[in-house]
């Protein structure tokens, strides 16, 4: 969990460059955006997909789901595939 949390904090910045790009469209623009995603036994993801919002954009929520395919996290102990929900704070800087 620990190492989730610290992988998916090294790539929190294309999060929020997704996020900042639905602000200069929609200023104002908060909320939360839970991805599911499953780590296989490489540390690739198979899938991430928004299993909730209350962002309510969907620009934002498909960039965050296409950048998050992209990333690399250590490979899960025991060779199995991780399901993992996460939410993400969305919200100007600031507030």
């Amino acid at each position: 969990r620990n190492v989730i949390q610290a992988t998916i904090a090294k790539y929190l910045s294309q999060v929020r460059a997704c996020y900042e790009q639905g602000l200069r469209l929609k200023p104002g623009l908060t909320g939360q955006v839970t991805m599911n995603f499953e780590i296989g036994r490489e540390g690739h993801l198979s899938y991430a997909r928004v299993s909730k919002t209350s962002l309510g954009d969907k620009g934002v929520e498909d960039c965050i789901s296409n950048r998050m395919v992209s990333w690399q996290f250590p490979r899960p102990v025991g060779g199995v595939n991780v399901k993992v929900n996460y939410p993400f704070f969305l919200r100007p800087v600031g507030h």
